[in-house]
């Protein structure tokens, strides 16, 4: 299942530097997490439900800059999907489950955002991670697309990420 560390350094690591890595990284991100929620907490405690309500409206609709260069979407898309594969490497885990040059598919196993935001107990701030996914595939190119019917951050057993290209 990818997201080793080791797809993406120069020279391997062992397991346990891995492990040592991952640990930290994923202190640092508690970190951040725990700021954005107490945050949230003290704008509810400021400003009642209508705090949360502002959070609910950021996630339903999400901010990404088009980009300038667009491209032919079947590149794009594996353009895209390459950069998302490196990004994820370390804080989340997956397999890709369909390999097509205009649709790829992948079900997530794991994500460090989501692990660490049921534990602090707001998977729902968390969820504004989720929500830029698709902003960010149209922003890449408006000719891609993107589905999830499940989602980590929710509970479910997997994320099951869709992207292609529109017909």
């Amino acid at each position: 299942m990818p997201g080793n560390l080791n797809e993406i350094l120069p020279e391997p690591i062992s397991d346990e530097s891995q492990e040592i890595i991952l640990e930290l990284l994923k202190r640092k991100m508690t970190g951040s997490a725990q700021v954005a929620v107490r945050l949230l907490h003290a704008m509810e405690e400021r400003f009642g439900s209508e705090a949360r309500d502002v959070m609910r409206e950021m996630i339903a609709s999400p901010p990404a800059t088009p980009r300038q260069n667009v491209g032919d979407p079947v590149s794009d898309l594996q353009e895209f999907i390459t950069d998302l594969e490196r990004g994820c490497v370390g804080s989340h885990r997956w397999e890709r489950i369909t390999d097509e040059p205009d649709r790829i598919g992948y079900l997530f196993f794991g994500c460090l955002w989501a692990e660490i935001y049921r534990e602090l107990g707001e998977p729902e701030l968390g969820f504004a991670f989720c929500a830029t996914d698709e902003p960010n595939v149209k922003a890449h190119n408006p000719a891609l697309g993107f589905t999830r019917t499940e989602v980590l951050m929710n509970g479910d057993e997997a994320c099951n990420h869709v992207f292609f290209v529109e017909r």
